[in-house]
């Protein structure tokens, strides 16, 4: 990833948390941006893209509703670009490699903010500086961006020249979710227009929120988000069949999970299963892991389906294992958890509407055995303790 790992001074992770606007620009560039590319929020800018050639976009988001961002006199404009002259001055912004934009939406216009967006020379610089000039000195008193215009004014003509000459002023979306749309428009049937964007503006924030959570930079990877578009799509457009994508695991393999005794061959210890059924649930639950990484980075499942998956079969174990309890209330509890276990094991169920092979369900009955998240014997929870995963 070639983005630096400190994060700007300027950075102020959690001022999004009213978010609106910024996501959606994190969406619209997550889903624009190239091969290669990393999409910020609240790290470098608003949000920024890093590109694979080590360039970046730095974008300063503004919101419209109620005053015109990029008028004359803004205090957003002037100290929008304050902030950047001070980033270059101090070395902390490669001018040479950065664009810099400012999207406003709903459009505006403002005639200081569109010249700088047209100025792409000197010479060009030099004479929209000097219609600033002039215009200031016109008023009777001082604008309330003073302070950050004449950082600007005061900045040599290089300085200005640098950031100047890669600015852009972006202000024609009268609605960024437009914006948004246009851009999948091609790939997103209208009927499911409204379900991809809830999806990408939650799974964008989601992916976001985490990353502040855990102390780490917000930036996220163009790739894998449009991995899990795709992916989304595909749940939503092509039910069909899951195969699987992994080989039955050798005999030496199963023979070592069940050596090492993980808490779901324990599980089945407590219940005196037979030696061909630890065989088959160490094989199906090895093949089972594999298959859930290999269909995910394949883009076939998208994030959230695998924690539907194992809601359903948990809540499935408690119907079973209620139904044994009243039915067969006299047996003993090795019997009533090998009823269970086999009950479990011949489950029927659709992940997100579609097939999936022989050996998924045990196995992922088997998973949730092993993160304690259901058991066989009925005083499970009891005879392992904190032993699961």
């Amino acid at each position: 990833m070639n983005i630096p790992l400190k994060a700007s001074k300027y950075s102020a992770p959690g001022q999004y948390l009213g978010y609106a606007l910024q996501p959606l620009r994190l969406c619209y560039h997550l889903l624009q941006c190239p091969p290669g590319a990393f999409v910020s929020m609240e790290y470098s800018e608003d949000v920024a893209v890093h590109y694979p050639n080590g360039t970046h976009l730095f974008e300063q988001d503004k919101s419209a509703l109620k005053q015109n961002p990029i008028a004359d006199w803004s205090d957003d404009l002037w100290k929008t670009l304050a902030h950047w002259l001070e980033g270059i001055k101090a070395g902390d912004i490669d001018p040479s490699i950065t664009t810099f934009r400012i999207y406003v939406t709903p459009a505006h216009e403002g005639e200081i903010a569109t010249a700088l967006s047209a100025a792409c020379t000197l010479e060009e610089v030099q004479a929209v500086t000097a219609q600033i000039r002039t215009k200031l000195s016109k008023r009777r008193k001082p604008p309330s961006c003073d302070a950050a215009l004449k950082y600007f004014l005061d900045a040599s003509d290089q300085e200005r020249f640098a950031l100047v000459h890669h600015l852009d002023v972006h202000s024609s979306d009268e609605d960024p979710l437009k914006a948004l749309q246009s851009a999948l428009a091609l790939a997103v049937p209208e009927k499911l227009m409204e379900r991809v964007c809830r999806y990408l503006l939650g799974n964008a924030k989601e992916r976001v929120d985490r990353l502040i959570r855990e102390g780490k930079p917000a930036v996220v990877s163009g790739d894998e988000f449009k991995r899990n578009f795709h992916s989304f799509m595909q749940s939503n457009n092509l039910p069909g069949y899951l195969k699987s994508m992994s080989p039955p695991p050798e005999a030496g393999d199963v023979g070592a999970v069940i050596s090492t005794r993980p808490t779901f061959i324990r599980q089945l210890e407590l219940i005196e299963a037979r030696d061909d059924q630890f065989v088959r649930a160490a094989s199906d639950f090895l093949r089972t892991s594999a298959d859930k990484v290999l269909w995910a980075e394949a883009g076939d499942i998208f994030e959230g389906e695998f924690d539907d998956w194992d809601e359903n079969l948990v809540r499935r174990h408690a119907f079973i294992r209620d139904e044994i309890s009243e039915t067969e209330a006299g047996a003993g509890p090795e019997v009533r958890g090998r009823l269970a276990y086999f009950r479990c094991a011949a489950v029927q169920a659709s992940l997100s509407g579609r097939e999936v092979p022989g050996h998924f369900v045990h196995g992922s009955f088997n998973f949730l055995a092993d993160n304690l998240r259901l058991g066989w014997h009925p005083n499970y929870e009891e005879l392992l303790g904190d032993q699961g995963d």
